[in-house]
């Protein structure tokens, strides 16, 4: 499956899945990568473990790469000082404030490079309803896939439909443009 530029897609596959990575970078191959502008907000990888995977399926790193660690991974794991090459921006949130990752990821679009396509990965929602109630996460949703959409962003959310109930699943759709199903 490609995505159109507007368009906010849930990709629902188990966490840890072959499939589930196959659809994230096809989802995220929608250009060149010195035409993409890539927001990656990640609740379980480092930031250098998102360069990483990029690079395993992609010759050379976008324009521009932003990762927005949610688990804020520096002050658990180490000091944070990854050598990372100067197109990678890393941002940090805290996990139980959902303001304040809006604001972050607010602060990101607020930045963009028109000129290049921005392309969303939000690794994962099954994370961030681990934080955060339903009705929290669907305004959060509503609001951020507004955002992506007035920018012509091509954007996909994560969920492991195996770790929340099919209330859960149903209730978050209606933000989403699209849904899949990776197998």
């Amino acid at each position: 499956m490609t995505a159109t530029p507007g368009t906010n897609v849930l990709t629902l596959a188990p966490s840890l899945s072959a499939a589930r990575d196959r659809q994230c970078t096809q989802l995220l191959n929608v250009g060149p990568p010195a035409t993409l502008d890539v927001l990656q907000i990640t609740y379980s990888d480092s930031a250098a473990e998102r360069v990483e995977a990029w690079l395993s399926s992609h010759d050379e790193l976008p324009a521009r790469l932003g990762i927005v660690d949610v688990a804020d991974r520096a002050s658990v794991a180490g000091d944070g000082s990854e050598e990372l090459p100067a197109s990678v921006a890393v941002t940090t949130a805290n996990p139980n404030d959902i303001t304040g990752l809006g604001m972050e990821l607010n602060n990101y679009l607020n930045d963009l490079d028109t000129d290049c396509q921005l392309v969303v990965c939000f690794d994962s929602l099954t994370e961030l309803l681990q934080f955060t109630d339903v009705q929290a996460a669907f305004k959060f949703l509503h609001m951020f896939t507004g955002q992506l959409r007035s920018v012509d962003a091509v954007a996909h959310f994560h969920l492991d439909p195996n770790a929340v109930d099919d209330q859960t699943v149903h209730r978050l759709k209606p933000v989403f443009d699209d849904a899949v199903r990776a197998n």
